[in-house]
């Protein structure tokens, strides 16, 4: 005959739920879309708590037994919150690959001045980049792409076992390969720009010196805000599709295993 004790029942899955809240919180916090600076800190706590609380049946297998120490305890919850927080890490650098596109867009025509407010960034940024950001961040809830994003942190549990090794040299080495490839990715978005930029400059640089006398900024600045307008609309469709496929390709290498 098999018996139960509650007090053992309680503290094992009170543990359970403590440990699971701290990875998946810490996450959450950094998440696309339900981190947010505009997400309510009540609805992004409930839906951290309820979201711990659902992954208890599949993740409690995995957690070790409670430690009996305090101290003990305390690595633990802080090795979790390092965890969710250098996965949340990757995910924020991942969308920042539309701000750095949108900012050389801006740049290249001439709406670098036109600052708007930036929900994803709680700050102001030029209109491409807050274009792109909201619209990278509606992208990955009607595609499905949320979904991945919670099953990639039941995979981070493959990767990073509950109770393991820290490794913060492997963990610096990937967000730095993160950044570099953020990076040059924002910036090969906006190569179409870049290229129609120089053109339209150099165009303008030999019409001003064949006609010193006449004044084409005046006529440089309207043209430029236009045809930057109509390249992005004809572009944005592409930057997207490029940008949820490296964000799904990333992604996926946390569900693979």
């Amino acid at each position: 005959m098999v018996t139960f004790h509650l007090d053992t029942f309680l503290s094992g899955h009170v543990f359970g739920f403590v440990m699971i809240f701290a990875r998946l919180g810490s996450a959450m916090m950094l998440m696309p879309g339900i981190g947010e600076a505009f997400v309510s800190t009540r609805a992004r706590l409930f839906l951290a708590l309820s979201t711990s609380f659902l992954m208890m049946e599949v993740l409690l297998p995995r957690l070790p037994a409670p430690p009996e120490s305090i101290a003990t305890l305390t690595g633990m919850i802080a090795y979790e919150v390092m965890i969710g927080i250098f996965f949340g890490t990757l995910l924020r650098l991942m969308v920042g690959v539309l701000e750095t596109t949108g900012l050389v867009i801006g740049l290249q025509t001439g709406l670098s001045n036109a600052s708007v407010f930036n929900p994803t960034l709680a700050a102001q940024s030029p209109l491409p980049s807050a274009f792109l950001s909201v619209a990278g961040i509606v992208l990955i809830f009607i595609t499905g792409l949320d979904h991945l994003l919670f099953r990639a942190l039941v995979g981070l549990y493959d990767f990073f076992p509950p109770n393991g090794n820290l490794m913060p040299g492997d963990m610096a080495q990937t967000v730095i390969q993160t950044v570099n490839k953020s990076f040059v990715l924002g910036i090969e978005l906006a190569m179409p720009f870049f290229i129609i930029g120089l053109l339209m400059y150099v165009a303008v640089g030999v019409m001003q010196k064949l006609m010193p006398q006449v004044q084409l900024f005046l006529v440089l600045v309207p043209a430029q805000i236009y045809g930057g307008l109509t390249l992005m609309a004809v572009t944005a469709a592409g930057i997207l599709t490029v940008w949820l496929k490296y964000f799904d390709s990333t992604i996926g290498a946390f569900v693979a295993r």
